[in-house]
C-alpha cells in the first residue's frame, strides 16, 4: 500500500501506524507518551499529524495508515496544535526540576529565571542573576558555543531561544549603564 507523507509517496504496510512511516523515513515527530513497547496511549497530543480531508488532527502513535492517505507532519496548524499542547502539559508543571538549558549550562545559570526577568523588563535584575555565576557575560556572551540552545525545550515548537544572544545584549546594555553592576565578593 502508498501514502503520501509530506509530499512524498512512500510505501507501506496495513500494520504500520503513521510515527513507524515517518520513523522509517526520517521523519522526526516529537512524542511524550509513546514507548516503543507498550500499547499506543495517545494522551499526549504532541504528536499529531494533519490527514487530507479530516477536520481533526490524528494522533500518528496511534493512528494506522491506509492506502492513499495524504499525509502533513510539519503544517502550521499541526505546529500550533503541538505548541497549545506543550503549554497546556506545562501550565500544571510545578517546576520543581532543572530545565534542560540550565543542567546543560557550564557556568550553571538560572536560565529560566534570567529568560523570565527580562520577560517582565527587570533588566537590572537579569544581570545581577547572570553576574551571580559568570563575571564576564558580555564576552563570554560572544564566545560561548551555547550548550543550553541545543537543549531548549522552545526547539520541540518552534526555535530554541537565543540565549547567548539575550546574555550578551544585557551584558552590553549594562556596560554602557553609568553605573555597571558589580558582583560582591
Amino acid at each position: 500500500m502508498n501514502i503520501i507523507l509530506n509530499e512524498k509517496k512512500v510505501e507501506c504496510r496495513e500494520t504500520e501506524t503513521i510515527l513507524d512511516v515517518a520513523k522509517r523515513c526520517g521523519i522526526s515527530i516529537p512524542t511524550l507518551c509513546y514507548q516503543k513497547d507498550l500499547k499506543p496511549y495517545a494522551s499526549c497530543f504532541i504528536c499529531v499529524v494533519e490527514i487530507k480531508g479530516m477536520k481533526k488532527l490524528v494522533p500518528s502513535c496511534s493512528t494506522l495508515v491506509s492506502d492513499g492517505m495524504e499525509i502533513q507532519t510539519e503544517s502550521e496548524r499541526v505546529k500550533a496544535s503541538r505548541k497549545v499542547c506543550i503549554e497546556l502539559l506545562l501550565s500544571d508543571h510545578c517546576g520543581d526540576c532543572k530545565a534542560p538549558c540550565q543542567v546543560k549550562c557550564p557556568a550553571g545559570i538560572d536560565i529560566p529565571g534570567f529568560i523570565s526577568l527580562l520577560a517582565k523588563s527587570s533588566e537590572s535584575e537579569a544581570i545581577k542573576l547572570i553576574k551571580e555565576n559568570l563575571p564576564l557575560p558580555a564576552s563570554l556572551g560572544r564566545v560561548c558555543p551555547s550548550p543550553c540552545e541545543t537543549e531548549c525545550r522552545r526547539a520541540c515548537v518552534d526555535d530554541a531561544v537565543s540565549i547567548c544572544f539575550l546574555k550578551r545584549y544585557i551584558a552590553d546594555k549594562d556596560l554602557e549603564s553609568p553605573k555597571p553592576y558589580v558582583a560582591t565578593p
